[in-house]
């Protein structure tokens, strides 16, 4: 004997559910589609060169206060740091202590 109220309510919750896991699907594809077109890694490769520039200065023997006003380092309760924003994507380089 088969219960026949019993498959409505099965039907329903089994299709409720597949919506939802479409749903999150289509989200997820959306979004890295939103990612993927925005994301540039050139500001981190622009922060990077700008490191190695400092580096490259504090080799030469320019003083710290030389370099941090050459290539715009700033400094908070946390140290020196290098903030570069580029829209859609921003990096903060701290510089050790």
């Amino acid at each position: 004997m088969k219960n026949k109220k019993g498959d409505i309510p099965v039907t329903i919750l089994v299709l409720g559910v597949l919506a939802v896991c479409i749903l999150a699907i289509f989200s997820f594809y959306f979004s890295f589609l939103k990612v993927q077109k925005n994301f540039d890694i050139q500001v981190v490769k622009e922060i990077k060169l700008i490191k190695e520039k400092a580096d490259f200065y504090g080799n030469l023997g320019f003083t710290q206060e030389e370099i941090d006003s050459l290539l715009n380092i700033s400094y908070d309760s946390q140290g020196r740091y290098l903030f570069l924003d580029r829209g859609f994507i921003s990096v903060r380089y701290d510089f050790p202590r």
